[in-house]
């Protein structure tokens, strides 16, 4: 094992002597923190590891790399202000082929001055780390180096978003990105061309400051969600991550043209909401716009670390009159749900099937569980790790040849505590109850982060 430590225990972690186990963060004499401890803890150092063992067997048509990203706070950290979405990008890999895991790596993401820490996306032939609100993308290489491009803008460098949308049809990205702190009234819709070059900026007023973390596309519309969760500058006087609850702000989702950059944003207003994630949209046989989504009540209200504590995430269907101007809502289950996947070809159309990671507590999530939803026959199955093991978020890979939307794999990290270790877990999506085809045992804990993506080799 290749190991390289880069930092100096301690430093501005309140006397951390401990180097890469799941330690308490929070430093002596501090409130405790949830997400400076256990496994939301950082790693303190980086390592590559050739020798890995596998239980049960790897399919051979996984070829390529597994990459998660999420924050690693490890400079200066303030455990009494300290958000669990605040701190620079950590890169973990997995390399298979034929069969076999070749490495397992972790990396700091560095450069372009930005803190790209919640997720990873491969866009024409090119991996990026990203992040919202005003922070670059960080092109990363296949070793997990990061690199000094200055991918898609050139030498206009802008900030991205963290939830860009792939479009299979046309090999686009299409993103809502902000920076309230260059432009404060406005976000914009941006768009990347298939081969990874600026296509199109529309600037969009939205004086509200609302946090816009997702979006989702459709064949002719990309949906703005425009939130009560805005920008507060008392927070920001204080140092905490700037964004509260707003009752006074009423919660609407726009839509806006794809094909035409003139055309007026409908609006829809909807119940008091917020929503990171989407599972998806599109447009069904009446031209309404549909899609599900994990929707939480009132968040970023009375708890300013993290975003599980006073609502849980339900899945519910938004449905876009846009004969009427009317929306509709189902919740479609009342268990809690995160982090939803689909096929990565069918954003934008229609699909059956969804995959979140399950909580089996409303307020104080262990992400013990795996689900996945059938939403044409209103099904869903559910894969529960138990002995205290804890998932992240289900990557949905296609298998070699599919010909079913669901024929594929849901490729997971999960945390053991017993052997403060994670696992790479390898489940066929199209049946959750057959289990793991595969674990792979990593020789260290991956902490609690964001988002991951399969990279074919």
């Amino acid at each position: 094992m290749e190991r390289r430590t880069f930092i100096k225990a301690g430093l501005g972690l309140g006397g951390v002597a401990a180097v890469g186990a799941a330690i308490d963060m929070t430093g002596i004499g501090a409130p405790d923190n949830p997400y400076l401890m256990g496994n939301y803890a950082p790693v303190l150092d980086e390592i590559t590891e050739t020798s890995i063992q596998v239980t049960g067997s790897i399919p051979t048509d996984l070829n390529g790399l597994f990459l998660r990203n999420g924050p690693n706070p490890v400079d200066w950290v303030n455990p009494k202000k300290h958000h669990w979405f605040l701190g620079d990008g950590m890169l973990h890999g997995v390399r298979l082929d034929n069969g076999n895991a070749l490495w397992y790596k972790n990396r700091r993401v560095l450069g372009n001055d930005s803190t790209a820490n919640t997720s990873v996306i491969s866009h024409a032939g090119h991996t990026y780390a990203i992040v919202e609100a005003g922070g670059y993308p960080v092109e990363i290489d296949g070793e997990l180096n990061s690199l000094d491009t200055k991918p898609f803008f050139g030498d206009r460098t802008e900030g991205f978003t963290a939830h860009p949308k792939y479009d299979a049809d046309t090999g686009e990205l299409h993103a809502i990105c902000y920076d309230y702190g260059s432009d404060p009234n406005n976000v914009r819709y941006v768009v990347i061309d298939d081969a990874g070059r600026h296509k199109e900026t529309r600037t969009i007023s939205l004086p509200s400051r609302s946090m816009v973390h997702e979006c989702a596309i459709t064949q002719q519309y990309v949906l703005l969600l425009d939130l009560p969760i805005t920008l507060d500058f008392y927070k920001i006087g204080r140092g905490y991550l700037p964004f509260s609850w707003n009752d006074a702000h009423q919660a609407r989702i726009g839509l806006i043209s794809r094909a035409d950059a003139s055309a007026d944003i409908q609006w829809f207003d909807v119940d008091p909401t917020y929503i990171f994630h989407t599972f998806n949209a599109h447009e069904d046989n009446a031209g309404r716009v549909v899609f599900e989504a994990a929707a939480y009540g009132k968040i970023f209200d009375h708890d300013w670390l993290g975003p599980f504590n006073e609502a849980p995430p339900l899945l519910k269907r938004y449905t876009l009159d846009i004969q009427s101007g009317k929306a509709t809502i189902e919740q479609l289950d009342d268990r809690p749900i995160e982090f939803p996947r689909i096929h990565p070809a069918l954003y934008g159309k229609s699909y059956r099937y969804g995959y979140a990671l399950g909580f089996s507590s409303a307020l104080q999530p262990d992400f013990q569980e795996i689900k996945k939803y059938d939403f044409e026959q209103d099904t869903s199955q559910t894969l529960v790790f138990g002995n205290g093991k804890m998932a992240a978020e289900p990557v949905f890979v296609p298998r070699a040849g599919a010909t079913n939307e669901d024929d594929g794999y849901l490729l997971t990290l999960v945390f053991d505590p017993a052997s403060n270790k994670s696992d790479l877990v390898i489940v066929p999506a199209e049946d959750l109850s057959a289990g793991a085809i595969a674990t792979i045992h990593l020789p260290r804990r991956v902490p609690f982060g964001f988002h991951g993506d399969w990279i074919t080799a």
